[in-house]
């Protein structure tokens, strides 16, 4: 049941967001300066030079989702019997039970990377992690 409630939260929250979005946003940028990848998602957080005169870019994201920590209360019936001054009664009532879920962190993360070529064009891209993901 907990496992089914974070898979509905997983895909509240992303949506229509895929891996094949994401790809196809990369797809867009090859070819183009490196100005432009600069302009379009800021200053990378890594680069390196390589031994051929090429050079590597790099973005990261992190993100850290939470879930649970929310109380619900769910009705329960509890059977009573006995005797009072000799005569034996019995019956219900019901009362409300209230649980809170545990609180539980996700850490999401995507590590993109540009190889620029010798000319300052953007070559190939690269993706790793497990929120590679776009709209």
């Amino acid at each position: 049941m907990k496992k089914t409630g974070f898979l509905l939260l997983c895909l509240g929250l992303l949506g229509c967001a895929t891996v094949a979005k994401y790809d196809a946003k990369l797809n867009t940028l090859v070819g183009q300066n490196e100005d432009y990848l600069i302009a379009s998602w800021g200053v990378p957080d890594k680069e390196y030079r390589l031994s051929d005169g090429k050079k590597a870019v790099a973005y990261i994201r992190k993100d850290t989702v939470r879930t649970g920590g929310y109380s619900y209360s769910y009705p329960q019936t509890v059977y009573q019997s006995g005797t009072i001054d000799g005569k034996p009664y019995s019956g219900t009532m019901t009362q409300y039970v209230t649980e809170t879920t545990p609180t539980q962190k996700f850490k999401l993360s995507c590590n993109t990377s540009f190889i620029i070529n010798g000319s300052g064009k953007v070559e190939s891209w690269h993706h790793e992690g497990n929120n590679c993901v776009s709209r």
